[in-house]
């Protein structure tokens, strides 16, 4: 899709809000709580992000961004762009979609990790179940939609919890007062969402009961395992062997041979690149598998996972 930005707005000293628009000024694809666009960016980056409300006129969609100081060109970019300017993105995808809305659900939502939770609990809100926003943050400045929030029409379902005056979120408590397990929604970075994973689930939280989505990589357990400095990857399809060398990743390896596959983040949350694992052992890196996929081995993230064994074989 060509989309113009139609409206920037600053809702933190980090964070602005960008409103997008069809380029010819037809209605836009309608979506799910949950659901994110992938941004082809002026410089060639691909970045997804979560839209922040649910379809209102189905003419525009909303995204926040987040400067990271360590940028590594996407979300610097977009903090220059101005009003006018073009970008192309897919249609709207969701990994993260809202299982009931008719179900009691708790939200839990860390910085710029809050935009997914919103259209949920917009959603939550119509059909009128019981569901709880926390949303964590440093302070009410930093706390992007902070005015929109204390007056919405759930404002009373939402909680805050700013670090900077010791009102920090205490998980364990938290959980400690369901005695039934409800979905647990979670996004924000990778330290909060297994600090509420690992907590839920030493109280006999279920898996499937576990919903979250990251916004940076982080590491698998088998890191800490030593994977194979230098590895081979064989193309089922051809019988071609590629040489992985040490600090080369698979897409990398296979995009200097001439095979291409789709990226998009690099570094295993987004799972734009899964690909099919047909022989051998990977070592995964990625957050986008559960700990059930990876045990299986049947699946990788070329763009950010290794290998176990010399050879993997993989199904392309």
């Amino acid at each position: 899709m060509d989309l113009d930005i139609s409206r920037i707005v600053k809702e933190t000293s980090s964070i602005v809000l960008i409103e997008l628009v069809s380029h010819d000024g037809s209605a836009l694809p309608l979506y799910q709580a949950g659901a994110h666009i992938e941004l082809k960016l002026p410089n060639g980056l691909l970045r997804q992000y979560s839209l922040c409300r649910l379809p209102t006129t189905g003419m525009s969609y909303e995204i926040a961004v987040l400067k990271d100081p360590h940028s590594r060109g996407g979300s610097e970019l977009l903090h220059k762009m101005q009003v006018g300017d073009r970008l192309q993105a897919s249609y709207p995808q969701n990994h993260f979609l809202l299982k009931n809305p008719r179900k009691t659900a708790i939200l839990l939502g860390a910085g710029i990790g809050i935009t997914p939770l919103i259209p949920m609990a917009q959603m939550l809100s119509k059909t009128g179940v019981d569901f709880a926003l926390h949303y964590s943050a440093k302070s009410p400045a930093s706390a992007a939609f902070y005015d929109q929030l204390k007056t919405s029409v759930f404002a009373d379902k939402v909680h805050w919890h700013f670090s900077n005056s010791n009102s920090r979120l205490d998980i364990e408590s938290l959980l400690r007062g369901f005695t039934s397990h409800p979905d647990l929604y979670i996004c924000g970075p990778s330290q909060y969402i297994e600090e509420v994973m690992n907590c839920a689930k030493v109280m006999g939280w279920p898996e499937e009961k576990l919903h979250r989505e990251f916004f940076t990589g982080t590491k698998s357990p088998l890191m800490d395992q030593v994977p194979r400095e230098m590895f081979q990857v064989k193309i089922a399809s051809s019988g071609q062997m590629i040489d992985v060398p040490p600090g080369v990743s698979i897409t990398e390896a296979l995009e200097m041979n001439g095979i291409d596959i789709p990226i998009s983040c690099e570094e295993g949350w987004c799972g734009t690149c899964m690909t099919r694992v047909i022989d051998g052992v990977p070592d995964h890196r990625d957050t986008f598998l559960s700990p059930q996929e990876h045990a299986r081995n049947s699946l990788i993230m070329p763009c950010c996972s290794g290998s176990r064994s010399d050879c993997l074989v993989l199904d392309l």
